[in-house]
């Protein structure tokens, strides 16, 4: 098992009970396994409350404070069951628009995580990028503005996908 110490990041020998660079205890370190992953224990404590709290919970069930910062550099977030059809409907057809002669598809991924008014909206920009594409002359500077507005969007759709696919499902207690 190894060490390192949250505060400074450096080691913490197995036999020291705190790190000697700033003073950090020991039980309150980053553990990691002999093949360098993370070793989270399956409850923490709450710093304000000291009740019990499991590695997929951001926040304490019984007072609502967020988990300590020793506690948070160890929390990974998970990409929900099936998230990543929902991440490839986010951006691969948003690449599109990025090869000649074929235009960017936006919302897919919205959809596909049940978002329906956020994925609308994002056909809809969709549609209105195609239809301004067809139907107007662009000089060389409106079609750059056309561009950066897309390449914008296509960020913003895949930055809200992207939390989607990582966020755990609400459970109803």
């Amino acid at each position: 098992m190894r060490y390192i110490c949250p505060e400074c990041g450096s080691d913490i020998p197995e036999d020291s009970e705190f790190c000697y660079r700033c003073g950090r205890k020991k039980d309150n370190t980053i553990r990691l396994d002999q093949s360098g992953h993370f070793v989270q224990p399956e409850e923490d404590k709450c710093a304000s409350c000291g009740s019990d709290i499991t590695q997929d919970e951001m926040f304490c069930r019984n007072c609502g404070q967020p988990r300590s910062r020793t506690q948070m550099t160890a929390f990974r977030p998970k990409l929900i069951k099936y998230g990543w059809i929902g991440l490839a409907l986010a951006l691969i057809p948003g690449l599109f628009g990025f090869i000649p002669g074929l235009y960017s598809i936006y919302g897919l991924g919205h959809i596909y995580f049940k978002k329906w008014s956020r994925g609308a909206v994002y056909l809809l920009f969709t549609l209105f990028f195609f239809y301004i594409k067809y139907t107007t002359a662009m000089d060389i500077w409106t079609n750059i503005l056309f561009e950066t507005i897309s390449i914008f969007i296509y960020i913003l759709q895949a930055m809200e996908v992207l939390v989607l696919a990582f966020m755990p499902p609400k459970t109803a207690e």
